[in-house]
C-alpha cells in the first residue's frame, strides 16, 4: 500500500524510487510504489471517484489539500509488531505518530468539527501480515525459537488489534482490513524455498491462513465491542491465490516470477535500472519478485469492493457514501481566504452562457459550442459546452475557493455523484430572467433550473444525508448570472417585448423576474447568493456589429438600458437581503470592471476589444464559430474570445476583483 516517498528517504533497502518502478504509471515516474504502475490504494481512490492516486504522507510535495482528500501512511517493509522490523521501515506506531501529527494538520486546515466528521466517516485501509510472516518469521528466523507458528499468528492478531483499536480512540469508524496473502507462492519464496521446482511454500502459506482466520475472528468481536464501528475483514487470500494458480485462465503467460530481471529474487534495490524488464507486463502476475503488477491489483480491487463495500453502510447508499466521504473534502490550493471557521463547500451556479459549463450540449438548440475552436485552451482543447477558450467564471471560483478544478454541468452524462456534493451547475446559454427569452432560443429556463435544482437536493440527501445536505444548501455560494440576453437579443435585436413594454417597465419585469428566482432559492435552503449584474451588452462584439453603426462604438441604448436594470435589480436584492433572516444576498457589479477593461484595454496588455478572436470576431458564436473558422493566434490578446464572451484571461481578472471585492459580505 505504500504508495510514494514515505520510504524514499529513509535508510533502508525497501524502497523503490528509481526506474524501472513506476514504468507504466503517470509519465513513467518511479515516485516510491512497488510496482509498474498504481498500488491498490490507488485503484480503491479510482473506483471509488475519489481521486486518481493516492499520495503518500511523507511527499516532500504533498499539499495541504491532500490532507483533506485522504493520504498513505504505510511504509514497505513494515511489521504488525513494531520491534519485528528487519528493512528499518516505518513502524505501525510511526505510523500512528503521522496519523497524529496528520490530524493536528488537519485541524488547522477545516476546523475541528470538520475534521471528527472527515475522521468519522472517512475509509481507512489496513495492509498487514506478509512481513511478519515471510520475513520476521521464516526468512529470518527472529521469532521461531520463541513461538510456534499458532502462537506467532496471536501475537500478530493481538498487535493488529491493539493498532485498530488505536486507531477508533482517534475517531476511526470504517476500517477496512486486507488479510494477508498467499505469501509462500510470490516467486521470492518459491526461489528461496520452494525447491527445485520453485512450488508455492505451503508452510508459509498456512501459517498465513491460520493468521487470517484469527484476524477475522478478532475483527468480529471488536465490532460487537467497539460502538459505531465497523471493521471489515477484507479476504485478498483466495481471490489472488485463483490467480496465481490459475493464471492462464485470467489471460497471464507466467504467474511464478516477476517482470523486472530474473523475477526470481529482483525486489526493491535489487530490481533497478541496471535490470531488463519483460518486453510486455501485461504477461505476468507479478512485477518483481514480491508485488503483483497493476493488472492484477485491477482485477482484485473492483470485486473485493463490490463485494465487502455493503458492509460499511446499506447496501443502496454504500457506494455513494464512500464517494462522498473524501470528495467532499476534495480542496486544490485555495488563493481565497475564508473567515475563520467558515467554509464554502460547493457551488451552485444558475443563468445564462457565462457560466453554462455544457447543459445546451444536448438539448435542440443551436446555442451551443460543444465543438472545436471552442475549449481551446481547456484541457488540452477539449470542447465541453463552455461558451470561451477556457475557463469561465464560476470554474475560477471553485478553484479560487480552494474547492476543485472546474464546476461540471448537472446535466453532464459524466457527471459522478462525488461532483454533486461538492457543486454544479445548472445555467444554460441564452437563458434569462424574462421567461420569453429561453423559449426563443430553445434552451433551459429559469424555473425549469429550479426544478432541477430540486431533483439535485433529492440527489444529495441520498448520498450524504439530510443534515448534511442542509449544511451544504446552507452554506454553500450560489452564483446567479442572467438579464444580458433579456436586453439584447429578447428586446432589442429581437424585438419581442418593445411593442408590450418601454425600457424601464421591461426591466422591472426583469427585476421581478430575478426577485422571485432568488427568493425560490432561498426558500429550498440557500443562504449566500452572488446575483451578478449585467454586463455592458451593447460593447461585446455582436452588439456592436448589430447596433454600433459603420464605427462599431459601444451601443449606448443597450449600456442604459443594463445599467437601469442594474440599479433597480441592487436596490431589490438589498431588500430581500433584509427581509431574508440569516441570508447574505449580495449584488456584484461587473459591469463597471468589464467596462473598464473594455474602454483601457491596452492598459491591462490586450490588443484587440472590438472583436473577438474567433472568425471575423464580429459576429461568430455559438454555432457560428464552429471548426470552419479561423481563430486567431493568441486568446491572451483578445477582451473577447467570440463575438459575445470574454476570454478566460478576462474573466479571471473580474473574478479575482470580485471575490477581492465582495467576499467579507457573501461569508
Amino acid at each position: 500500500m505504500d504508495t510514494s516517498n514515505n520510504n524514499n528517504n529513509l535508510k533502508t533497502a525497501a524502497r523503490c524510487n528509481s526506474p524501472p518502478y513506476g514504468k507504466d504509471f503517470k509519465g513513467r515516474i518511479p515516485t516510491g510504489r512497488f510496482g509498474n504502475g498504481k498500488v491498490p490504494s490507488d485503484l480503491l481512490l479510482e473506483e471509488l471517484g475519489i481521486k486518481e492516486f493516492l499520495p503518500a504522507y511523507l511527499d516532500p510535495n504533498l499539499r495541504l489539500s491532500d490532507l483533506a482528500t485522504g493520504v498513505c501512511f504505510a511504509s514497505g517493509g513494515c511489521q504488525i509488531r513494531s520491534f519485528d522490523i528487519t528493512s528499518c521501515a516505518i513502524s505501525l506506531s510511526g505510523q500512528l505518530d503521522m496519523f497524529k501529527e496528520y490530524i493536528v494538520k488537519l485541524k488547522g486546515l477545516v476546523g475541528e468539527d470538520t475534521t471528527n466528521f472527515i475522521l468519522g466517516n472517512s475509509l481507512f485501509f489496513v495492509v498487514l501480515g506478509s512481513n511478519d510472516v515471510s520475513n520476521a518469521y521464516f526468512l529470518t528466523h527472529l521469532r521461531e525459537l520463541q513461538y510456534d507458528v499458532p502462537a506467532y499468528a496471536e501475537l500478530m492478531v493481538n498487535s493488529a488489534s491493539n493498532f485498530f483499536k488505536e486507531i477508533y480512540q482517534l475517531g476511526a469508524r470504517r476500517i477496512a482490513v486486507f488479510s494477508a496473502p498467499p505469501i509462500g507462492c510470490v516467486p521470492f519464496h518459491r526461489t528461496l524455498t520452494g525447491g527445485i521446482a520453485r512450488k508455492c511454500v505451503q508452510k508459509y502459506n498456512n501459517a498465513v491462513v491460520l493468521f487470517n482466520d484469527k484476524l477475522s475472528k478478532e475483527i468480529d468481536s471488536l465490532n460487537q465491542n467497539l460502538p459505531d464501528s465497523r471493521i471489515v475483514y477484507f479476504d485478498v487470500y483466495n481471490p489472488l491465490l485463483d490467480i496465481i494458480v490459475n493464471y492462464q485462465k485470467y489471460g497471464y503467460k507466467v504467474g511464478d516470477r516477476g517482470c523486472c530481471g530474473t523475477g526470481k529474487l529482483e525486489v526493491a534495490l535489487l530490481c533497478n535500472h541496471l535490470e531488463p524488464t519483460c518486453p510486455n507486463v501485461l504477461d505476468y502476475v507479478f512485477w518483481d519478485s514480491f508485488h503483483p503488477t497493476e493488472s492484477v491489483y485491477k482485477k482484485l480491487v473492483p470485486p473485493i469492493l463490490q463485494k465487502y463495500i455493503h458492509q460499511f453502510d446499506s447496501p443502496v447508499a454504500s457506494l455513494l457514501r464512500f464517494i462522498v466521504i473524501f470528495a467532499l473534502w476534495y480542496r486544490t490550493n485555495a488563493l481565497l481566504k475564508l473567515p475563520p471557521n467558515v467554509s464554502a463547500p460547493a457551488v451552485l451556479a444558475f443563468g445564462d452562457s457565462i457560466v453554462d459549463s455544457g447543459n445546451n450540449n444536448d438539448i435542440k438548440t443551436l446555442v451551443k459550442c460543444n465543438f472545436p475552436p471552442y475549449g481551446k485552451d481547456f484541457q488540452g482543447g477539449n470542447p465541453t459546452g463552455r461558451f470561451c477558450n477556457g475557463k469561465i467564471p464560476t470554474d475560477i471560483i471553485v478553484e479560487e475557493l480552494g474547492i476543485k478544478e472546474y464546476l461540471p454541468a448537472y446535466l453532464d452524462p459524466n457527471l459522478k455523484s462525488s461532483d454533486l456534493v461538492t457543486g454544479v451547475c445548472f445555467a444554460s446559454g441564452a437563458s434569462g430572467y424574462d421567461p420569453l427569452t429561453p423559449e426563443i432560443a430553445s434552451v433551459i429556463s429559469l424555473s425549469t433550473q429550479l426544478d432541477m435544482f430540486k431533483e439535485y437536493i433529492g440527489k444529495l440527501k441520498g448520498i450524504v444525508g439530510e443534515n448534511r445536505t442542509n449544511f451544504i444548501l446552507a452554506n454553500s455560494l450560489y452564483v446567479v448570472v442572467a438579464g444580458s440576453d433579456d436586453i439584447a437579443n429578447t428586446y432589442f435585436v429581437a424585438h419581442a417585448r418593445i411593442l408590450q413594454y418601454d425600457v424601464p417597465s421591461y426591466t422591472d419585469l426583469m427585476v421581478n423576474s430575478a426577485s422571485n428566482f432568488v427568493k425560490e432559492l432561498y426558500n429550498l435552503g440557500a443562504r449566500r447568493v452572488a446575483v451578478l449584474s449585467a454586463p455592458p451588452i451593447g460593447c461585446v462584439p455582436s452588439q456592436r456589429t448589430l447596433a454600433g453603426g459603420l464605427r462599431r462604438q459601444c451601443s449606448e441604448k443597450y449600456n442604459d438600458a443594463a445599467k437601469l436594470f442594474n440599479s433597480k435589480l441592487s436596490k431589490e436584492l438589498d431588500s430581500l437581503g433584509h427581509n431574508s433572516p440569516n441570508s447574505r444576498i449580495v449584488y456584484i457589479d461587473v459591469y463597471n470592471p468589464l467596462l473598464d477593461i473594455i474602454e483601457n484595454y491596452q492598459k491591462y496588455g490586450y490588443k484587440v476589444v472590438d472583436t473577438g478572436c474567433c472568425g471575423t470576431g464580429k459576429l461568430e458564436v455559438a454555432v457560428l464559430c464552429n471548426p470552419l473558422d479561423a481563430t486567431c493566434s493568441n486568446a491572451s490578446e483578445y477582451v473577447f474570445w467570440d463575438s459575445y464572451h470574454p476570454t478566460e484571461r478576462v474573466y479571471r481578472k473580474i473574478v479575482n476583483y470580485v471575490l477581492e471585492k465582495y467576499t467579507s459580505r457573501l461569508f
